[in-house]
């Protein structure tokens, strides 16, 4: 990519994510992004953190041109531009299908350049392009007692890929009412509220009873503590720092989790941090911690 002529199908899967730098400039970014012939994306910010994903993975081909391709590096360069430096990571790939061969790539980001790795190959028949059917005819060339027997086996799998992919965990996730929430060193200098909504939970930070609003409130906060986890909760607080917010199970294993900074709150008396977790039926408390739960791989 970019590539000598226009493909006969565009396949664009992955998310790209990272902290952000300016938001309207984003928005303006990935605005002109998916004016490039690479379809729609959508962008999600959240507690200071952004993603953009493709609203459609099978895309039509006809404006995704050698013009249109090289636009679209330079739109998805605009979009790492407008976030934090060295905070961009991307899974973002496409495919080009065209007559005599296919082209797959990943986009990498090399410190705070957009770059495409790309592989070319002969075009197999497991990349041939579904047609929809012509008007007046059957699904597939099906007759309809044919698609009577195949309708119920792929109900099946699609509850079986929706309970894959976790749908059906989130559609089942334990209301927000019954979700406890533990602030562990943070005590009570934030409140933590939360509200299930669609299969997600949205968790808002808001100051607590004991915020410490003044310097000499933090110090002497600081001098109470009576471990190095509280102290190192207290300096985090005064320093506007970044938390980790989990849902976990009732064995404290972390189901999901995002990472935020509380700056919000350090300069705004009123100020609200709000994050997005995904929703689960095995969700029972929510907690704040200074480090992550998540074990990598």
């Amino acid at each position: 990519m970019p590539s000598s002529d226009t493909p006969t199908a565009l396949l664009v899967e992955g998310i790209l994510d990272g902290r952000v730098l300016n938001e309207n400039t984003l928005q303006t970014a990935v605005a002109e992004l998916s004016k490039c012939g690479a379809g729609e994306f959508r962008l999600d910010v959240t507690g200071g953190r952004f993603n953009i994903l493709p609203t459609e993975t099978h895309v039509p081909a006809d404006r995704f041109d050698t013009a249109a391709q090289s636009n679209f590096l330079d739109r998805l360069q605009a979009v790492v531009d407008a976030a934090q430096q060295g905070s961009v990571e991307t899974t973002l790939r496409c495919k080009l299908v065209f007559e005599h061969e296919v082209a797959e790539t990943l986009f990498i980001v090399n410190g705070h350049q957009i770059e495409p790795v790309t592989r070319r190959r002969p075009r197999t028949a497991q990349d041939e392009i579904p047609m929809p059917a012509a008007e007046g005819e059957a699904m597939l060339g099906m007759r309809r007692r044919e698609l009577i027997w195949l309708a119920p086996a792929l109900l099946i799998v699609g509850l079986l890929i929706a309970w894959q992919s976790g749908w059906i965990d989130r559609v089942m996730a334990a209301r927000a009412e019954q979700v406890l929430t533990e602030t562990g060193p943070f005590g009570q200098m934030i409140d933590v509220k939360l509200e299930r909504s669609w299969g997600n939970y949205y968790v808002t930070l808001t100051r607590g009873s004991t915020y410490p609003a003044t310097p000499e409130a933090l110090a002497t906060l600081r001098e109470d503590s009576v471990t190095l986890t509280e102290g190192a909760a207290c300096e985090l607080i005064g320093n506007g720092g970044e938390l980790f917010v989990q849902i976990a199970n009732e064995d404290g294993k972390v189901l999901a989790e995002a990472r935020t900074e509380l700056r919000l709150l350090l300069t705004e008396e009123d100020g609200k941090v709000q994050v997005k977790l995904t929703g689960s039926s095995s969700a029972h408390h929510v907690s704040l911690s200074l480090s992550t739960g998540k074990k990598s791989k």
